[in-house]
C-alpha cells in the first residue's frame, strides 16, 4: 500500500466501534427537522383538501352538495330512470307556462330529440350537479345549450306533439326503395 492513496481522510481520525456520535446525532437532528417540515406541509395540504371536500360533499349523506348557484332542487340523478325524470323536472322548472318550450311527453319516440335530451341532461349535470361544476358552466348552459336545444327541438318533433297529439315523424325512404320507385334505367 502506498502512502499517497487513502480510503479515508487521515485527518479525521479513526472511527471507533460506535462511529462518531456527535456527527451522527447532528445528522439525525437534521433529518428529524426535515421530516417535521414535511409532515407540517402535508398537514396543510390535507387541511386544504378537507376544506374543498366539505364544500362539495355532504358528509352526513355522502353525496355531492347542490351547487350554491342552483336555486332550485335538481332532478334526482341516481336510483331513477334519469332522462324521463329530468324531462319531467325540466318541464315543471323551466317551462310550466310555455308549452312551446315544454319537452313533449312523446319525446322518447323521436330518436333525434331523445339524443338531444341525453346530451342536454349531461351538460346540465356537469354545470350544476358535479364536483367540477362552476358558475361559468351554469351560465353557458343557460346562454348556449338551452336556447340551441329549444331551437332544434322543433326540427325533431312534429308540431302536433307539442299540443299533446303524438304524430310519427315523416320517414325518409331507404335509398334502395327510392331507386326502385324510379323504375329501371334505360
Amino acid at each position: 500500500m502506498s502512502d499517497d492513496t487513502y480510503d479515508e481522510d487521515p485527518l479525521d481520525g479513526p472511527d471507533d466501534f460506535f462511529g462518531n456520535p456527535s456527527t451522527d446525532v447532528e445528522q439525525l437532528r437534521q433529518e428529524l427537522r426535515s421530516l417535521r417540515d414535511m409532515v407540517a406541509q402535508h398537514s396543510r395540504i390535507l387541511e386544504a383538501i378537507d376544506g374543498v371536500l366539505d364544500r362539495l360533499v355532504d358528509t352526513r349523506e355522502g353525496k355531492l352538495r347542490t351547487a350554491r348557484w342552483c336555486y332550485h332542487q335538481p332532478a334526482p340523478m341516481h336510483g331513477v330512470d334519469v332522462l324521463p325524470t329530468w324531462v319531467a323536472w325540466y318541464n315543471l322548472r323551466y317551462a310550466p307556462q310555455a308549452h312551446t318550450q315544454r319537452i313533449p311527453y312523446c319525446w322518447e319516440q323521436h330518436g333525434g330529440l331523445a339524443a338531444e335530451i341525453a346530451t342536454l341532461v349531461a351538460s346540465w349535470q356537469h354545470a350544476f350537479n358535479d364536483a367540477k361544476a362552476n358558475t361559468d358552466a351554469a351560465q353557458t348552459w343557460h346562454d348556449r345549450w338551452l336556447p340551441g336545444f329549444l331551437q332544434r327541438m322543433r326540427q325533431w318533433v312534429p308540431a302536433d306533439c307539442f299540443d299533446g297529439n303524438h304524430r310519427e315523424p315523416r320517414t325518409t325512404p331507404e335509398p334502395e326503395e327510392t331507386l326502385q320507385s324510379l323504375g329501371p334505367r334505360t
